[in-house]
């Protein structure tokens, strides 16, 4: 990081982890769960969750088109200093944890729920001994959760049909014909 002929590279790439991290992850999460979910009632909580994490994806992509980011190493992590507004930066992050954490708790696939009872682990644990850090290392330890992510989906009733997306694929070419 510390050298200058690659700091295009550094920006695109430091660009690139936060639009994962803060732009699609609010609303990657809450759409995952809702898009399995079988139940009406908690379908209604998904959908509004969904909308919640959909403002503050917008927020956050605002944020990142107006604001710098300069990533730093320090203490063997990186630090992300950016000029975003300070003053919402904590009422931003509640939200964040509402729309990331709480649809695994909604849910009604039960193994969702270990998934969420380990990211929000994940998130204590990085608030407490890793606090300056949060974005690099609570990212980190959900990269590692994520092996999860597969046993849920592994072992889900409801399994994904590819050959729906080989035949909407099908009409997409037939249109542009």
């Amino acid at each position: 990081m510390p050298n200058p002929d690659y700091l295009s590279i550094q920006k695109f790439s430091t660009y690139m982890f936060l639009i994962m991290a803060e732009v699609l992850w609010p609303m990657m999460i809450p759409l995952s769960v809702l898009s399995m979910e079988t139940n009406q009632k908690k379908k209604k909580i998904l959908t509004g969750l969904l909308i919640l994490g959909a403002c503050l994806s917008a927020y956050y992509a605002i944020c990142l088109i107006l604001f710098n980011v300069n990533p730093v190493i320090m203490g063997y992590h990186v630090l992300y200093h950016s000029d975003f507004p300070k003053s919402i930066a904590l009422f931003a992050f509640a939200i964040y944890l509402t729309v990331t954490i709480t649809p695994l708790f909604v849910s009604s696939i039960k193994k969702t729920h270990l998934l969420g009872a380990l990211m929000f682990l994940s998130c204590a644990i990085t608030a407490i001994f890793f606090t300056q850090y949060l974005t690099s290392v609570w990212c980190f330890f959900a990269a590692m959760i994520s092996v999860v992510i597969f046993w849920i989906l592994r072992d889900s009733k409801r399994k994904f049909k590819f050959d729906k997306l080989v035949e909407l694929k099908n009409k997409l070419i037939r249109s542009d014909l």
